[in-house]
């Protein structure tokens, strides 16, 4: 878990895991930039059949998905998608190694401060 942010980076819940499938079968229809879906629209659909969903917890479901292979999960300010296409999750990669180095340069800096 992550300091300050326990309740999103906490494993995921009973509750989080039975949604798990639900949102994986909702973003296999979303394949292609064009049918990108905002977090807060999945949001807004899924609380309405299934309990509130914030985007934070969206994004811990997200997570798994990614991480374990299930699907290639694109996430731009248009939204979330599927690509098949090696040139946009090579993107999307390069992207989260960018947020990375952003995060370390924050650490390199208030470690530098604490010195």
């Amino acid at each position: 878990m992550v300091e300050g942010f326990e309740r999103e980076t906490a494993p995921l819940t009973e509750e989080e895991m039975k949604l798990l499938p639900i949102i994986v079968a909702g973003l296999k229809t979303k394949v292609g930039k064009e049918m990108a879906i905002h977090g807060a629209t999945i949001c807004e659909k899924m609380s309405e059949r299934f309990g509130k969903l914030t985007e934070p917890r969206l994004r811990k479901i997200v997570n798994p998905i990614r991480t374990n292979g299930i699907l290639p999960v694109i996430a731009t300010s248009k939204g979330y998608y599927v690509s098949h296409d090696r040139d946009d999750v090579y993107a999307q990669i390069q992207s989260l190694e960018q947020r990375r180095n952003a995060t370390n340069q924050a650490i390199q800096g208030l470690t530098k401060w604490l010195e």
